[in-house]
């Protein structure tokens, strides 16, 4: 039986009342896993959530959970395996760190919370951004786009970031999982992965563009 974690649902449909496209009534998959909160059957006859709509309804309810205080709604978006991988950057080398809950970067005000004014947006379906070094804002177009590809795993940037054999190994197998690339160029690169049947952040990219 496919479950939805109703207190997500509720960010989702308070975010998304505030664009022109509704919240679709229905989807394949649960958004994200599974929560000790309550929770609401839905039936699995439906659009699945490799759907742009469907995958937009729960970027919605990502930008709730990232921008709010309630750990728990952000940790439900961070795989209990994998977990999510954050990449910075130290003078021109990137910096790779694993964490399983969000309260680990809770010190960290310059990252977390997330400013909700620059993540609401509608990703649009369509070419992703590339790095332009001599555009305004470092990047060849403006705005939110996410593609279902995995534009991730050939960078390989866990094999010049510091980390030992172990970790590299680790970062690569969670790279393999990356279902869907979001881009908003008003702050990071995001990395989303649908492992059975639930969406999961695991890679967010928060370095500038040009910024080397």
């Amino acid at each position: 039986m496919i479950r939805f974690s109703t207190s997500v649902i509720a960010i989702a449909f308070l975010m998304s009342s505030c664009s022109s496209d509704q919240p679709p009534q229905k989807t394949a998959d649960s958004v994200v896993r599974d929560s000790p909160q309550a929770r609401q059957s839905i039936p699995e006859d439906i659009k699945p959530s490799t759907e742009i709509k469907q995958f937009n309804w729960m970027y919605s309810a990502f930008v709730g959970a990232a921008s709010g205080e309630k750990d728990e709604l952000f940790n439900a978006f961070i795989h209990p395996v994998h977990g999510l991988w954050i990449i910075r950057a130290e003078g021109a080398m990137p910096q790779m760190q694993n964490i399983k809950k969000i309260e680990e970067l809770k010190k960290e005000k310059s990252f977390y919370p997330i400013s909700r004014d620059k993540m609401i947006c509608t990703p649009l379906d369509e070419a992703l951004p590339e790095i332009n070094c001599d555009a305004k804002n470092f990047w060849s177009k403006s705005g939110c786009f996410t593609q279902l590809t995995n534009t991730f795993k050939t960078q390989k940037i866990w094999e010049y970031a510091g980390l030992t054999d172990a970790q590299s190994k680790t970062a690569a197998a969670s790279a393999e999982t990356i279902s869907r690339t979001l881009i908003n160029t008003e702050n990071y690169r995001y990395y989303f992965s649908l492992i059975d049947g639930s969406w999961y952040l695991t890679f967010i990219d928060i370095r500038k563009p040009c910024n080397a």
